[in-house]
């Protein structure tokens, strides 16, 4: 038998509490007028219900008669039924936001967060109604301290003042605000920036407030010999991308590596170049114009779901690159290698994959062999992986 439904105070705190988790940010930066007073039914119960478990709505009713709903308010209502009169609560009436808070404990929350919410409004009217504002209401207008909450709102400020600064974000001039205070908190300095500028989700906030940035750096190791000789004898160089760019080498081969391990342990090899540590930032060699004038482009990369992301994405670059050693035969051969890949992607296209990496990617992927298979390029066996690697840089 069903039974009938009577909430307890303690059910229907839980229930304005999902309410309050749900919606508070909304009710402080866009309050609606319609949504006040917020009522919560507190019964279904029929007269046979009542007939039926006297006892148990006798005692139901006396709770909810000692039970203190401070700023709101319970309302009764009276029922005429044959088994006698009754007086049954019906609803509780939440007249406002700030008595929802106050009926969870939320008081000093709610105040602290109205208070920072109308200086921001004061100081920042762009952020006034805005989603910022709400993304922000628990992460910066609740948990800042006082102290941190103005050092955002200095930096803010600076950023509207200077927009076009060319500035490092270390030498910012704004006290008490330093990289590792801005790093910590660059989710929410980074969004409310974009919105005072009306700036696309996807930029970054260096890119927002025309601050510069370290140029992106990679490592390479040049393998020829001869190669070497038109570098002064230099083989490991980590340099800006468009220093690299520049060289005056023409490769024969250009190796690209997940791994650092795996590009520093290569051996000498003839007209190449290998480049190491990239990953999903593959994308970074781009501008590298000797590498796309290269006879040969080689992709090595961990047989796991991220290594033939890596693998899609460089031949978005370059269509020519071939993969070695990410293989079915590589993985099945190293079984006793395999470790697991605890996030595998899942976001990346892969059309620009062969069929048959495409078919070792969804094997791992669906666990064809076992549950979330990952072989790292430097578990395999070294001289197997030499014979193959040497053997397609020598076509």
């Amino acid at each position: 038998m069903t039974e009938p439904k009577r909430l307890t105070p303690q059910q229907v705190h839980a229930l304005v509490r999902k309410k309050w988790d749900a919606y508070h940010s909304s009710w402080l930066v866009s309050p609606l007028e319609a949504t006040w007073p917020l009522t919560v039914l507190l019964h279904e119960l029929t007269q046979k219900d009542v007939s039926s478990g006297l006892a148990e709505t006798r005692k139901w009713v006396q709770t909810w008669r000692a039970w203190d709903p401070g700023s709101c308010s319970v309302q009764w209502v009276s029922r005429r039924w044959p088994s006698g009169d009754q007086e049954l609560p019906t609803r509780l009436v939440i007249p406002s936001a700030e008595a929802a808070a106050a009926f969870l404990g939320q008081k000093s929350v709610w105040d602290r967060a109205k208070r920072r919410y109308a200086q921001w409004c004061e100081r920042f009217p762009k952020l006034a109604g805005s989603k910022a504002a709400a993304r922000q209401s628990d992460a910066v207008l609740v948990e800042y301290s006082d102290e941190d909450f103005q050092r955002l709102n200095s930096l803010l400020q600076w950023f509207l003042d200077c927009p076009r600064s060319g500035l490092y974000l270390r030498q910012l001039p704004v006290p008490d605000v330093d990289t590792k205070w801005v790093e910590r908190r660059r989710g929410a300095v980074s969004d409310l920036v974009r919105h005072l500028f009306n700036a696309p989700d996807t930029t970054s906030l260096h890119q927002v407030c025309g601050l510069l940035t370290e140029p992106s750096r990679i490592r390479i190791r040049v393998l020829c010999p001869q190669l070497r000789g038109q570098l002064g004898g230099l083989c490991d160089i980590e340099a800006p991308v468009a220093e690299l760019a520049s060289l005056p080498i023409r490769p024969r081969t250009c190796i690209v590596v997940e791994n650092q391990n795996t590009g520093i342990a290569l051996p000498n090899i003839a007209g190449a170049v290998v480049f190491m540590r990239l990953g999903l930032a593959v994308d970074q060699l781009d501008p590298i114009g000797w590498i796309r004038d290269a006879f040969l482009q080689v992709y090595w990369g961990d047989l796991d779901t991220h290594g033939f992301a890596a693998l899609a994405r460089a031949r978005r670059r370059f269509p020519a690159m071939v993969s070695v050693l990410m293989t079915e035969e590589t993985l099945l051969s190293h079984r006793s290698m395999w470790v697991r890949e605890e996030k595998p992607s899942k976001v990346e296209s892969f059309d620009n994959l062969t069929e048959a990496e495409f078919d070792v990617y969804d094997g791992i992927r669906s666990n064809r062999w076992e549950q979330q298979v990952r072989l790292e390029q430097e578990r395999i066996s070294w001289p197997t992986a030499m014979e193959r690697l040497l053997s397609v840089c020598s076509v």
